[in-house]
């Protein structure tokens, strides 16, 4: 959907009843909405594309500020679909826009229909359509063996000109370039530190951590760790 700026234009949506229960209008337990959802606003939070007025949500008539819509029809039987119908508006900034929605049986459960968005497109002043936004980064977790190096080096100079002590954050990698950041994470601690120093001389690791990364991990001497990269 593309839409000037400040402009409201009514979305359309079918979900199929696959259950073996109908759906009851007004009828808690019974009623099926559309609820926002991840990752764009976020489950049960409010959009900036429509809303009730509150929590900062633009009024477009939505029933709540994180339900689109209620079911139209005063009964959805099972194997019948019912059109779900909600007002947008185009915020004042061009650019592509867009809400994760979900449907519910309110106050029962959340119906198993993931990955549904609406999107608007805000065009530019002159009519024209905006940039395409950037493509997302890939995230790649690598689970990697790590050691730690430091006691009898304190003092010493770094492949990468740092004095390694034993309060340098960092690690000691073979081929990523100095000063690199690397994200690891060990259980429930996680540290962004840059790369200091070459190593490990063993192959089987992929990193060799300093005393005081070492601490903030939580890791023991040896330790498998999670790379996000």
């Amino acid at each position: 959907m593309s839409l000037c700026m400040g402009t409201k234009a009514t979305a359309t949506v079918a979900f199929y009843n696959s259950g073996s229960r109908g759906w009851v209008q007004g009828k808690m337990g019974e009623v099926a909405y559309l609820g926002t959802w991840s990752p764009e606003p976020g489950q049960d939070s409010a959009s900036i594309l429509g809303g009730d007025g509150t929590l900062g949500s633009p009024a477009t008539g939505w029933p709540r500020y994180n339900r689109l819509a209620a079911q139209p029809a005063p009964y959805v039987g099972p194997n019948q679909v019912a059109w779900f119908q909600f007002d947008v508006v185009a915020p004042p900034v061009p650019g592509t826009y867009r809400v994760a929605l979900r449907p519910l049986i309110e106050g029962a459960q959340w119906m198993e229909d993931y990955g549904v968005f609406w999107v608007v497109t805000v065009l530019k002043a002159d009519g024209t359509p905006p940039p395409p936004p950037p493509a997302p980064v890939q995230v790649i977790t690598t689970t990697v063996l790590a050691s730690y190096y430091g006691p009898g080096l304190y003092g010493n100079r770094t492949a990468c000109g740092q004095t390694l002590t034993a309060t340098l954050q960092g690690v000691a990698h073979r081929t990523l370039p100095c000063g690199t950041l690397v994200h690891l994470k060990y259980g429930a601690n996680e540290v962004t530190v840059p790369v200091v120093d070459r190593g490990p001389q063993i192959l089987s690791r992929e990193f060799d951590l300093t005393y005081a990364t070492k601490l903030a991990l939580g890791c023991p001497d040896m330790c498998t760790l999670s790379w996000i990269h």
